[in-house]
């Protein structure tokens, strides 16, 4: 029981060791830009491309894609009959992804922060100061190399991203199809349950972290997919993606 219990935890750290690489920051200094300063801050493949272009946002996002798939291949290769630890792995890989210690070890610490004791002060900081970016490509990866079938409506948030051209929106897309078809597979026998409950988490994160994108589209404010930013330092007050 005991192994069993670390063997779940191994998955989920492999996959948030994985999911918590920077990629976007890394290759934004490829270009001379640091994407933290920029538009929303974030270093997702959204942001990316906004202050790079689409050379450094394709970088990015087969990165993010590759190191998704990665993790979770790992994972099923170290504890191939742990349905339940594979899942783990693709929940860390997208809590590292928005919230990334490497993120948060590169920022300055804000002397205006009081921080708690640690361990507590360390989580707080990540918290904080770590925000990568809201992690679809990378959980898309992930659970690719997870269940491929689930990938099957992978034209739908396709076709919403080309028709209305926001990435958050595409995004949703993605997340609230995700359970709905995992509740098919399941109930078919043809994956097992653990799955649909990650599935329901993984569309939860999703659309929390979408939030202040939520709240731009209502006020017509979001800004479309592929739009430039100009190279002005980001308001800290500002949330986004």
């Amino acid at each position: 029981m005991i192994t069993t219990l670390l063997q779940y935890l191994a998955g989920a750290l492999i996959g948030y060791s994985f999911g918590a690489f920077p990629t976007g920051y890394f290759v934004g200094r490829l270009w001379n830009v640091d994407v933290r300063k920029h538009g929303s801050g974030r270093t997702g493949g959204t942001n990316v491309l906004r202050t790079a272009g689409w050379g450094a946002f394709a970088l990015t996002a087969f990165g993010d894609l590759g190191k998704g798939i990665v993790a979770v291949l790992l994972v099923r290769w170290l504890f191939p009959t742990l349905h339940g630890a594979h899942a783990l792995a693709v929940l860390g890989v997208l809590i590292g992804h928005n919230w990334s210690l490497w993120i948060a070890l590169l920022a300055v610490p804000d002397s205006r922060v009081r921080y708690a004791p640690p361990p507590l002060g360390w989580i707080q900081r990540i918290a904080q100061q770590g925000r990568g970016g809201a992690g679809v490509a990378v959980t898309v990866g992930a659970v690719a190399a997870l269940f491929p079938p689930v990938l099957i409506l992978a034209p739908i948030p396709l076709a919403v991203l080309l028709i209305w051209r926001y990435a958050s929106l595409g995004s949703m897309t993605i997340a609230v199809l995700f359970p709905m078809e995992m509740l098919y597979f399941c109930a078919n026998g043809y994956a097992p349950w653990s799955y649909f409950l990650l599935a329901v988490i993984v569309c939860i994160i999703i659309i929390l972290v979408h939030i202040p994108n939520i709240r731009r589209l209502r006020a017509g404010t979001e800004r479309h997919f592929g739009e430039r930013l100009g190279r002005k330092p980001r308001d800290a007050s500002a949330p986004g993606t």
